[in-house]
C-alpha cells in the first residue's frame, strides 16, 4: 500500500509541485485500499476541508491515474468513531413522499450563513421573498453576477426555505450543463417522456449557469417548453448565470425574453466591511479562532471573490491546527504567501483604460467623454469589454465608470466588441495581446495619486 501511496503522491508533485505535495498531501496517511474505495486518515476536519476545496480534483485523477476507478474517503486521525467524509455535498433527508431531490444541496448554504452587504442586498430580499412565496412573484428570479460572489449559496439557501416550509416540496437543482446531459442520455435511450414528466412537474427548478444553453438548439427547445410548463403552473424557476440575460450571445430569443419575465438581480464583489464579516461568519462555523486583525488583513488583499476569500480562511485553519499554532497576520503571510501574491497582482480599472488609451493613442477623458467617432467609440467599445471580462463587473458599473452612461450602452458596447472579435482575426489579436499586458505587467498598478499625475500628462500632450 505505500508503494501505491507514493505512486500517487509522485504523479500529484508532478502536477502541484513539491510544496503544495509535501504542505497538504503527505500528512495524509493511507488506511486501506479496497476493490472500490481508498481510505485515507487527514490530522483534522480543516485539512480535508482545505484538501476538498483546492485539491480535490488533482488528488482525484491522480489517485484514478495510479489505482484505477476509486472512490476517496477520508477520516480524521482523532476521530474516536473513525467517522468517514466522502467529500462530496449530500441530498437532504426527505420526509413526506419520501422521493428524492434531483441534485444536491450544501448543507451550511442557509440564509443563516448568508452574509449580506451592500453587493447583494437586492439579491437576498429577492431570494427570501421567492423561498416565502414560490411561483407568486418575481417568476423567474435570474441572479447573475461573478465567479464566487455568492449565486449558489442563495439558490441553495432558497432551496432550504422551500423544504423547511413544505418537505414534499419537489425541487431539482443542477448545472445547464447536467440538463443537457440528462437530455442527451434521454435521447439516446428514447426516454423523452421520462424526462419530460421529471422536469414538468417540480415545484422548483434551479438551474447555474444557464450561459451554457447557448448555441445548443435542441435544449434550449427543451428547455422552452419545460420552462412554459412550469411558469403556466406557476412553479417557481430560480436561474443563475454570469452574465445579464441580454448578453447571453448564442441564445434563443424567446428563450430570452422569458429569461427577462421575473425579476433580475445582480451581485457584485462585496466591500472591505462585508468581507470581514464573511470571513467572521466563516470561522464561527467552521470553529475557527480567527482574530479581527487577520480578517482585516485577509479582507484588505483579498477583494474580488468570496470564494478565494473564504478558500484563504480554511488553508489557514488547516495549517494553524495541524502545527498547534496561533492564527496571526505574520502566519497569515507565510502560508498565505504565493496567494496573496498572485491576488494583489489584480486586474484595475484604471490598468484597463490606461492599457486602451497607450494601444489606441487616446485620452483617458476621451473614454468618458460624449464623443463617438471612431477613433474613440472603438476604443472605449474595447475596454468596456475587458471590464466586464476581467473584472467581472456589471453593466451599471460599468456605464458609471464610463462617464455615466446607461447599461443598455454597455451591453451595445460589449456585443459589437465580441461580434468584431469574432470576425476579424486581426482585432482579435490585439484584444488577446491587450489581455496579455494588462493581466501580467505591473506597469499598470501604479501607486495611489499617480493616475492623476499620469492623467494630466496625457491631456497636456
Amino acid at each position: 500500500m505505500s508503494a501505491a501511496w507514493e505512486a500517487v503522491l509522485s504523479t500529484l508533485t508532478a502536477r502541484l509541485g513539491p510544496n503544495e505535495v509535501n504542505k497538504w498531501i503527505r500528512p495524509l496517511r493511507p488506511v486501506a485500499i479496497t476493490s472500490s474505495a481508498l481510505r485515507l486518515q487527514a490530522p483534522n476536519r480543516f485539512f480535508i476541508d482545505c484538501i476538498a476545496e483546492h485539491h480535490l480534483a488533482a488528488l482525484r485523477e491522480s489517485v484514478r491515474a495510479v489505482l484505477g476507478m476509486r472512490q476517496i474517503l477520508f477520516e480524521v486521525s482523532t476521530s474516536a468513531q473513525g467517522e468517514l467524509f466522502p467529500l462530496k455535498p449530500t441530498t437532504r433527508p426527505r420526509p413526506g413522499r419520501g422521493q428524492p431531490v434531483f441534485g444536491t444541496l450544501l448543507p451550511k448554504h442557509t440564509f443563516a450563513n448568508f452574509v449580506v452587504g451592500a453587493n447583494n442586498q437586492f439579491a437576498h430580499a429577492a431570494a427570501r421573498a421567492v423561498a416565502k412565496q414560490p411561483g407568486d412573484q418575481y417568476n423567474p428570479l435570474f441572479i447573475y453576477g461573478g465567479v464566487g460572489l455568492g449565486k449558489t449559496h442563495l439558490v441553495n439557501a432558497t432551496a432550504h426555505l422551500i423544504l423547511d416550509n413544505n418537505p414534499d416540496a419537489q425541487i431539482a437543482y443542477l448545472s445547464a450543463e447536467t440538463f443537457v446531459n440528462e437530455l442527451i442520455s434521454a435521447l439516446r435511450r428514447d426516454r423523452m417522456e421520462e424526462f419530460k414528466n421529471r422536469f414538468r412537474k417540480l415545484d422548483l427548478l434551479a438551474l447555474d449557469d444557464v450561459q451554457f444553453l447557448a448555441g445548443r438548439e435542441r435544449t434550449q427547445e427543451e428547455f422552452f417548453h419545460t420552462f412554459n410548463s412550469l411558469h403556466e403552473t406557476r412553479r417557481q424557476i430560480i436561474l443563475t448565470s454570469d452574465t445579464f440575460p441580454k448578453d447571453i450571445g448564442g441564445l434563443a430569443e424567446r428563450l430570452r425574453n422569458r429569461f427577462e419575465w421575473g425579476l433580475i438581480a445582480d451581485i457584485q464583489p462585496p466591500d472591505i466591511e462585508t468581507r470581514i464579516a464573511i470571513l467572521g461568519k466563516k470561522a464561527d462555523i467552521e470553529g475557527v479562532l480567527l482574530p479581527h486583525e487577520v480578517a482585516a488583513f485577509l479582507a484588505t488583499h483579498i477583494d474580488s471573490n468570496v470564494r478565494e476569500l473564504e478558500g484563504s480562511l480554511m488553508r489557514l485553519g488547516a495549517y494553524a491546527s495541524l502545527n498547534k499554532a496561533a492564527i496571526t497576520v505574520d502566519l497569515a503571510k507565510e502560508v498565505l504567501h504565493n496567494f496573496l501574491t498572485r491576488t494583489q497582482q489584480k486586474v484595475t480599472v484604471e490598468g484597463i483604460q490606461n492599457a486602451i488609451c497607450d494601444n489606441f493613442s487616446i485620452r483617458p477623458a476621451d473614454l468618458s467623454s460624449k464623443r463617438r467617432t471612431r477613433q474613440v467609440a472603438v476604443p472605449r467599445q474595447l475596454a468596456m469589454y475587458l471590464c466586464r471580462k476581467l473584472l467581472h463587473a456589471s453593466f451599471p458599473q460599468i456605464g458609471i465608470l464610463f462617464g455615466g452612461r446607461d447599461h443598455s450602452t454597455v451591453i451595445h458596447a460589449i456585443a459589437v466588441t465580441k461580434r468584431r472579435i469574432k470576425e476579424d482575426p486581426a482585432f482579435q489579436a490585439t484584444v488577446d495581446r491587450l489581455e496579455r499586458v494588462i493581466e501580467s505587467s505591473s506597469r499598470w498598478r501604479k501607486e495611489p495619486g499617480s493616475h492623476n499625475q499620469e492623467s494630466n500628462r496625457r491631456q497636456t500632450q
